[in-house]
């Protein structure tokens, strides 16, 4: 497995894998799949010198993502701590892609003097909270019955890391 910073030609792939986990319902608040072009900005935003969307790869073939963005981009006081994100193409689930994609996150916020990686999960997706435990993140927070999915309402859970002490 290759791990590298992701490109634009790449973005076709990452959109798919964004869209499998909206459409398997448990490991994103967006409920509406995207086209790639749809994903330009994004890309854009969190493909910055400090920011950063890091792939795993196979054979030429995407198999995961991970992006550090901004944290309340505007907020300058926040400047030292980033949002984290990731998703594994379905295919490739627990083959520790997740878990090299962040330590080379984890390497990249020392490198620059991001403090602390915050992660956003759905409350009720315990095989994200259990994997982000093992990584290190702790439960920084909840906020109760935020979202809303098929009628139904979910807790939203937030879970850090510091990574420089």
């Amino acid at each position: 497995m290759n791990i590298r910073t992701a490109q634009l030609s790449d973005l076709d792939q990452l959109t798919a894998i964004l869209n499998q986990a909206i459409k398997w319902g448990k490991a994103t608040a967006i409920r509406e799949t995207f086209k790639p072009g749809e994903r330009v900005e994004w890309f854009e935003n969190h493909n910055t010198g400090l920011y950063k969307i890091f792939i795993s790869e196979e054979n030429s073939q995407i198999t995961g993502y991970l992006s550090i963005g901004p944290y309340r981009k505007g907020r300058q006081a926040f400047r030292h701590t980033a949002e984290v994100s990731y998703f594994v193409g379905s295919d490739f689930h627990r083959k520790g892609i997740a878990t090299q994609l962040m330590e080379v996150a984890f390497r990249h916020c020392r490198q620059n003097k991001i403090n602390n990686l915050i992660a956003f999960l759905m409350a009720h997706n315990q095989s994200s909270i259990s994997f982000m435990e093992k990584m290190g993140f702790e439960s920084w927070g909840l906020f109760p019955k935020t979202l809303t999915i098929v009628g139904n309402e979910y807790d939203h859970a937030i879970y850090g890391k510091r990574i420089i002490e």
